[in-house]
């Protein structure tokens, strides 16, 4: 065995000069082979979870619920977007925390939200798509802000347009929408919108529902939110290291359990003589003066800043990924009228002090600007839109970011009706109650 696993640097470069064959044979006679044995051990693990967790994907159902907007969101437009807000707080309880037999065996993975909202032809509709086991929670959640709403499952509507690119009557174009910064900086949020004297909200999601509602016989627009509930602590950790940076403080790096055990005669006999010789503690580092001198020197805007990572992570977060997909009769297919409502309705929450979300040209959409095989390469992104789409996958295409409760109430909410003119706006105009209790009954 002892053999097997020696290796002589110069015999390696001497077979490797005469015969390059005889080179690899010594090196796996000589350890090579263990390479080999941890990239197969590698691929076997990442394939064997792929496989169970592809399995576990299939024997999942999932439905699409509808959700007709209730009046009472047109009372109090700051109070109906912190209720959202609630809302998105309540579903963070769909997170668990995965045992080795769940992952291992069972490939059991984190169920996904998708919030959408849907033009069909003008007809707008809010839509949540999940698996059923979720509906009681997202109903429960709706409820206790909105109790005259009314939730009903429908037929996916994304299977009302072809799957496959180039087809002889249907276009389509998509994105998805990606950070320019790290994800842990905060958008301009709905209390941004509100006026600082009248408290008047001007919703930015009026305009994209304005341009969804201009559409016509045979197109479609579909935005989709999808959320990923996490556990908390790893993204706190993130965010209060970035806080960290911002004030200048130097991250002192974790010692490890080996660096404890190693050090720990060491640190012993520095303790034991710093108690004999009763050595008092010095005077404060140049470091440390270094960074209280930088946070009473930050400027107004790194102020900013910091306050606005801090508000972020203080609040539950997701791991989210936001695409769009406008589809068309060719005929009708005008670009344009649907696209860049979208586009406007991004820029609207994006700052150039803090993050800003911009739609992904070069490997998700089609383009215009590719040089060869144009045709070819649009239709294989339009193919992987609508399959990602379809599927509400949060890994597939480019990775998801972080947005918290408050960014996500900004993004997805029931519009205030008043602001947003469209009559084809899905609202209800009745209001249900229970029964009285004394009824008489036949």
């Amino acid at each position: 065995m002892g053999d097997l696993l020696s290796f002589d640097f110069n015999v390696f470069l001497a077979s490797a000069g005469t015969s390059p064959f005889w080179a690899m044979v010594y090196l796996l006679a000589h350890g090579g082979w263990i390479l080999f044995v941890i990239a197969f051990l590698w691929m076997f693990e990442h394939g064997w979870l792929e496989w169970r967790q592809t399995l576990h994907m299939r024997a999942k159902e999932w439905i699409c619920l509808a959700i007709e907007i209730p009046k009472n969101s047109e009372k109090d437009p700051g109070q109906a977007l912190r209720g959202i807000e609630n809302i998105f707080a309540h579903l963070a309880g769909a997170h668990s925390s995965l045992s080795w037999t769940e992952k291992w065996i069972r490939g059991t993975i984190q169920d996904q939200i998708s919030l959408e909202i849907v033009s069909t032809e003008g007809h707008i509709q809010f839509v949540v798509f999940t698996t059923r086991k979720f509906r009681d929670l997202i109903e429960a959640s709706i409820y206790a802000q909105y109790p005259e709403a009314q939730i009903a499952e429908i037929e996916d509507y994304a299977k009302r347009i072809p799957s496959h690119y180039p087809d002889r009557e249907w276009d389509l174009w998509g994105t998805e929408m990606i950070p320019t910064t790290s994800d842990l900086y905060p958008i301009k949020t709905y209390p941004l919108f509100e006026h600082q004297m009248s408290g008047e909200l001007k919703d930015p999601l009026s305009a994209l529902l304005e341009g969804m509602a201009l559409l016509g016989p045979g197109e479609h627009a579909w935005f989709q939110l999808i959320l990923i509930p996490i556990e908390q602590k790893a993204y706190r950790t993130k965010g209060e290291a970035l806080v960290k940076k911002l004030k200048g403080e130097k991250e002192v790096a974790k010692v490890t359990l080996a660096e404890k055990i190693l050090f720990a005669p060491f640190n012993l006999f520095i303790a034991l003589a710093n108690g004999l010789i009763g050595t008092a503690p010095g005077p404060a580092k140049k470091d440390e003066n270094m960074f209280a001198a930088r946070i009473f020197n930050l400027t107004p805007g790194e102020r900013k800043v910091l306050e606005g990572v801090e508000n972020k992570i203080s609040k539950i977060a997701y791991l989210c990924k936001i695409r769009y997909i406008y589809a068309g009769k060719k005929a009708v297919f005008k670009k344009p009228r649907a696209v860049n409502s979208f586009i406007g309705f991004m820029k609207q929450m994006n700052t150039n002090d803090m993050l800003s979300l911009k739609p992904e040209l070069k490997k998700i959409a089609p383009s215009g600007a590719f040089w060869f095989f144009k045709e070819q390469r649009n239709n294989l992104h339009k193919n992987r839109l609508i399959k990602h789409f379809r599927e509400r996958a949060p890994w597939d295409g480019m990775p998801p970011y972080y947005l918290n409760t408050e960014e996500l109430a900004t993004y997805w909410h029931f519009p205030h009706t008043f602001q947003v003119r469209t009559p084809q706006l899905k609202k209800r105009e009745s209001k249900t109650v229970e029964p009285p209790y004394n009824l008489p009954t036949i």
